[in-house]
């Protein structure tokens, strides 16, 4: 079987289902680094920032963005890899705009700005409104996708390669 440029586009990751595949040249964006100058205290990056991790026991939302990003155009694609989900699984994975404030208690989909899946729940939010997406909750060593489709306006979450719903 000969690779296509679109597969080696995704090889280094959890592959995206069928229904994905058909998009093609979706740059994996998995080089994200978070901006620790982004990210609420108590919150710790490492590995050249591409790690993130929480420092204090807490139940306060604590919110850190990417820095490589900025997007206004095209499709794109990450993945984050649970690695700590802990017993409350307090873990947003999400989209903002420039406007939210990470300096706030808030995470995203708290805003109609911005658009999250919680780990917790399994449930999407948005603008504080949640709709249930799975009870296959995420677990240690699953591997959350991404799929940001600005042509068409859709955020598209994945568990393990498998899609779990769009917003």
């Amino acid at each position: 079987m000969t690779q296509t440029s679109a597969d080696l586009l995704i090889a280094d990751t959890v592959p995206l289902s069928d229904p994905s595949k058909w998009r093609s040249r979706v740059p994996l964006e998995n080089d994200l680094q978070f901006d620790s100058s982004f990210c609420r205290p108590s919150l710790y990056t490492s590995d050249e920032n591409l790690h993130l991790r929480k420092t204090v026991a807490t139940n306060e939302w604590r919110t850190c963005r990417a820095m490589n990003v900025g997007w206004s155009d095209s499709i794109h694609y990450w993945s984050v890899r649970i690695n700590d989900r802990s017993a409350e699984g307090y873990l947003m994975i999400g989209v903002v705009t420039d406007a939210f404030d990470v300096s706030a208690v808030t995470y995203p989909g708290n805003t109609v700005d911005s658009f999250g899946f919680y780990i917790f729940n399994g449930h999407k939010y948005n603008g504080s409104n949640s709709v249930a997406f799975t009870s296959d909750l995420p677990k240690n060593g699953d591997v959350i996708g991404v799929l940001l489709d600005l042509e068409a306006r859709t955020l598209t979450y994945l568990k393990n390669g498998k899609i779990v719903g769009t917003s």
